[in-house]
């Protein structure tokens, strides 16, 4: 298994650490795969064509097909710490939509959690790391970790109990969500969709547009410097120290969903981190977005826009 190593001398600005996996997604009408896919894939090759130096930490088993790889290749992806462990098996999923657009996630077999261990030192200078979990792949210990180095740490919450984990909160820990606050107080972005919140804090958390706004504030109160919550066709809700704000979802014909706001996430990512204007860095990722539903098929290039691209599609849109 060949993978692309990247340069000494070329260290990645943004780090994604997460199980990449086997994927097949099951349609109402059809299904397709095994497919590469995961947050932590959809995002990488995502800011690799946006231009940005990327790098992932990941785990997989000997039993990961080479060719699902080649969008890493393709995307200029440093592949240092991709960890190929004899023994061990590659985390595979079954993602079935209902009718309804609902999803359910199912894992036959799970890769080993990633540990702080696993990042390469050469990963450690990185200006962001991006915890983007499949399922609990990234323990809070390794988050800790993180946190004590220099760069920023951000968060998908989908992964630590929202709707890509097997297992979600009871009720008790939902009105006193403690694990909840102590993650978020790790991180400094920290990025939900609205269906992760419902499972996260309880659907009427989220039942009305100020109660939109009052979650992405209480991340902020508990210690995060941005609070994203990705509302799909509705654009998304991020909060700052200056306050709330909105940004609208760009028009495009729905193909495929999958992956949309894990490709949101890090565009915006990558947009924060040059620019240190939230609201800009989300316009981005919604530009960003229409690209991927636009076309199917997991993850791979074609999927993902170049940076001039997206930039293009924001001056088009701009009133």
């Amino acid at each position: 298994m060949e993978l692309l190593r990247g340069s000494e001398s070329c260290q990645p600005d943004i780090v994604l650490i997460g199980h990449i996996v086997m994927e097949k997604i099951h349609f109402p009408d059809r299904t397709i795969g095994p497919v590469l896919g995961s947050p932590v894939a959809y995002g990488s090759v995502a800011a690799g064509r946006m231009g940005e130096r990327v790098g992932i930490v990941t785990i997989i088993g000997e039993d990961m097909p080479d060719e699902l790889l080649q969008p890493f290749r393709d995307a200029q992806v440093d592949m240092r710490g991709v960890t190929v462990r004899p023994g061990d098996c590659t985390t595979t999923t079954q993602l079935i939509y209902a009718p309804s657009g609902e999803k359910e996630i199912q894992y036959p077999q799970k890769a080993p959690p990633i540990s702080f261990d696993d990042i390469p030192p050469a990963f450690r200078s990185a200006s962001v790391f991006y915890i983007a979990t499949m399922d609990h792949d990234v323990p809070v210990e390794t988050i800790r970790d993180l946190a004590d180095l220099d760069g920023k740490v951000a968060i998908d919450l989908g992964g630590y109990g929202g709707a890509h984990s097997r297992q979600h909160p009871d009720a008790a820990e939902r009105r006193d969500p403690k694990r909840l606050r102590e993650l978020v107080s790790l991180c400094d972005i920290v990025r939900a969709s609205v269906e992760d919140c419902g499972h996260l804090l309880g659907e009427e958390a989220v039942a009305t547009a100020a109660g939109e706004e009052a979650v992405v504030r209480r991340l902020v109160d508990w210690g995060a410097s941005v609070g994203l919550l990705t509302l799909g066709a509705r654009g998304c809700v991020l909060a700052t120290a200056d306050g709330v704000v909105r940004v609208p979802a760009q028009d495009g014909e729905v193909i495929d969903t999958t992956g949309a706001g894990d490709s949101f996430s890090t565009v915006f990512l990558t947009g924060y981190r040059r620019s240190g204007d939230a609201q800009w860095a989300a316009k981005l990722g919604a530009a960003a977005v229409i690209y991927v539903i636009e076309r199917t098929g997991g993850v791979h290039t074609a999927r993902m826009p170049t940076r001039d691209e997206v930039e293009k599609k924001m001056l088009i849109s701009s009133p």
